[in-house]
């Protein structure tokens, strides 16, 4: 059964029990977590935002606000993305059954399954009817549509409630207001160098999905050159229709470079997060907005030397072999069957009418997909991989909740 986190947690009395994966490990999750185990759910977890951290020393950042110790108390398996976050966790919890898969996010940017992308790619670069420059932004503290309000509150949600680890996460917290306050005044800086200097080149700026596109469009509308699109919808197709990728330490510069595509990081010289993000060691580093407009211009006389993209490897799990999603099938399926699980015939039931969550507007934005897209999905996924098992059927149970199910 696929579904919104929040759709199934609150169906956990009428759906019959089974296992229950949870794609985060904070105090709000947690808590949902105590709540499935008391109706008899098995707890398996994953983390979906630290794909792009790593080498963060303890004594700076533990990580906390991102795994709740009541974790050790109601997840039974842990299935960890890289070798940094590994190690996090069982440093947090010591005694927390802990595997290592891989990242999910990461599999469709593999060339097995990355032209999966091929379509919606091609219908960008017909409606764009010329290269492009990427550039993706990533201010999602300064540039936030999330209201103040809503953002507070879900720290405090997440938060520890030692002084010390409080302390520490100010510090931490201002030093990220910091970098990001770089990061803004490198976007604005490269967009305005591209607009007075390259007017014949088009750029298109595509905001975080978090962020306010108007911050963009007010700044650029003076610039006939410079587009800025939706964030919405995955931004892989926009990387691969582009000719190049800009970003300001953001995750996308990794996955492009997964992708086998060029990227180039902007990052204040000095800094002290840029050695904490992957995609800094993976994409092409400059230090400033004019070093990374030479390095477009080096790119296109073709004397920009990228990085070896095979070190992206040191940092992300599940690059070749094995998908990600495989290696955790297998690390359930065996813990299944470790604890006493059997499988056998079985009959989708509820034993009580299940329950559809209404969603706000922003929610729904954020959230929401349709049956359709699932049932794309899933018929790409199959004409990619060919040599995959029979294909499974598909059903929507409501809104945002989904059955898939062998023939």
């Amino acid at each position: 059964m696929l579904g919104q986190h929040w759709s199934l947690t609150v169906n956990k009395d009428c759906l019959p029990a089974g296992v229950f994966f949870f794609k985060g490990m904070n105090k709000i999750q947690t808590d949902s977590m105590a709540r499935v185990r008391r109706f008899g759910h098995i707890v398996v977890a994953m983390e979906e935002e630290l794909l792009n951290y790593c080498d963060y020393p303890p004594e700076y950042y533990d990580f906390r606000d991102f795994f709740h110790t009541d974790a050790s108390h109601h997840c039974q398996l842990f299935l960890a993305t890289h070798d940094f976050e590994f190690k996090v966790v069982k440093q947090i919890m010591p005694n927390l059954n802990v595997r290592l898969t891989g990242n999910p996010r990461t599999d469709l940017l593999r060339p097995e399954l990355s032209s999966m992308y091929n379509p919606i790619r091609e219908k960008i670069t017909k409606r764009m009817s010329s290269n492009y420059i990427l550039i993706n932004t990533n201010l999602g503290a300064l540039n936030s549509r999330v209201s103040s309000k809503l953002l507070s509150d879900t720290e405090k949600r997440v938060a520890s409630k030692e002084k010390e680890w409080i302390k520490r996460y100010e510090e931490r917290k201002n030093a990220h207001i910091k970098w990001e306050a770089c990061d803004m005044e490198s976007t604005f800086k490269l967009i305005e160098i591209f607009g007075q200097y390259s007017p014949d080149r088009k750029v298109v700026i595509r905001p975080h999905p978090v962020e306010k596109e108007d911050t963009y469009t007010k700044f650029s509308r003076k610039y006939p050159n410079i587009a800025v699109v939706s964030n919405q919808n995955s931004v892989r197709p926009w990387i691969l229709a582009s000719d190049i990728l800009i970003h300001t330490g953001c995750t996308t510069g990794s996955e492009a470079v997964a992708m086998n595509h060029p990227a180039i990081s902007i990052q204040e010289r000095g800094s002290e997060l840029v050695q904490f993000r992957t995609t800094n060691h993976v994409s092409y580093l400059t230090h400033t907005a004019e070093e990374a407009y030479q390095a477009v211009q080096n790119y296109y006389a073709g004397e920009l030397d990228f990085r070896d993209t095979s070190k992206l490897k040191e940092f992300w799990t599940a690059q070749e072999g094995e998908f990600a999603a495989e290696r955790m099938a297998n690390e359930i399926y065996d813990f299944y069957l470790g604890i006493g699980g059997l499988f056998a015939d079985f009959e989708l039931s509820f034993s009580n009418p299940f329950k559809v969550v209404r969603l706000t507007e922003f929610y729904r934005r954020k959230m929401f997909v349709e049956f359709a897209q699932i049932k794309h999905s899933l018929k790409q996924i199959y004409q990619q991989l060919p040599t995959m098992p029979r294909q499974m059927k598909l059903r929507e149970i409501c809104r945002n909740v989904f059955y898939m199910y062998p023939p």
